[in-house]
């Protein structure tokens, strides 16, 4: 548990440990998620793609790029921790199935996207970085704004490459809710615990260009900072 600047390490139900963040290294706070769905909104309003669970590593992690090259991108997303099991749910029973919410970044080749004709799979096998921890939806209930595309979240966001700022936004301006996305891939396939949804990306590829010895930062209110480090 993360309260205060501080990591409270617990049994399950009692603290028996406190450690300032500095002494700690945070790993992926879902190591291995049963499944990856990312939402590309800016590709499908509806449709996801898998990712690859065994790619998932925690934050401030180094990526280690092979040595062929190729245009790389760390697109961002805003992600969602399925906390219950359902199957073809409603709305309420969606929301009600959501864990908590943390940050995303998927590290992917546009070069390999060209030559596998758009596929997404390959493209986006390099890493997936989550965390630094999950945000439970009553903590940010007071930053909940109904919208016409459901409830979105009104937190800023941006992103920094080796500390230049490369883009700024708002969630709340999202064309895709978490509730519309739990809903949608639940019509086809039984949600289950421990699955991340992948909701994005929320800056432009033109922003998120990266090469070896680049670190990225994403950033949200609220959520915290997550760094990719390109090595």
């Amino acid at each position: 548990m993360v309260y205060d600047g501080k990591i409270y390490e617990t049994d399950g139900a009692e603290a028996i440990g406190v450690h300032e963040a500095a002494d700690v290294r945070p790993l992926a706070p879902v190591p291995t998620p049963p499944s990856i769905r990312v939402f590309r909104t800016d590709l499908s309003e509806t449709g996801f793609v898998y990712a690859n669970p065994v790619a998932v590593v925690g934050p401030s992690m180094v990526i280690e790029l092979p040595d062929s090259g190729s245009d790389y991108v760390v697109r961002s997303y805003f992600g969602a921790v399925i906390g219950g099991t359902g199957y073809q749910l409603g709305e309420e029973e969606a929301e009600a199935v959501l864990l908590g919410f943390t940050l995303v970044n998927i590290l992917s080749s546009k070069s390999i996207e060209e030559e596998d004709g758009k596929s997404l799979g390959r493209a986006q096998d390099f890493g997936i970085m989550v965390g630094p921890v999950i945000t439970t939806p009553d903590d940010l209930d007071d930053a909940m704004v109904p919208t016409d595309n459901g409830i979105m979240y009104k937190l800023s966001a941006s992103i920094r490459i080796n500390g230049d700022e490369k883009g700024f936004t708002n969630f709340e301006d999202f064309s895709l809710s978490t509730v519309e996305a739990v809903r949608l891939a639940s019509e086809t396939c039984t949600v289950r615990s421990g699955d991340l949804f992948c909701i994005g990306p929320i800056f432009s590829d033109d922003s998120c260009a990266v090469s070896k010895g680049d670190e990225f930062q994403f950033s949200m209110e609220r959520l915290g900072m997550l760094s990719t480090k390109l090595g």
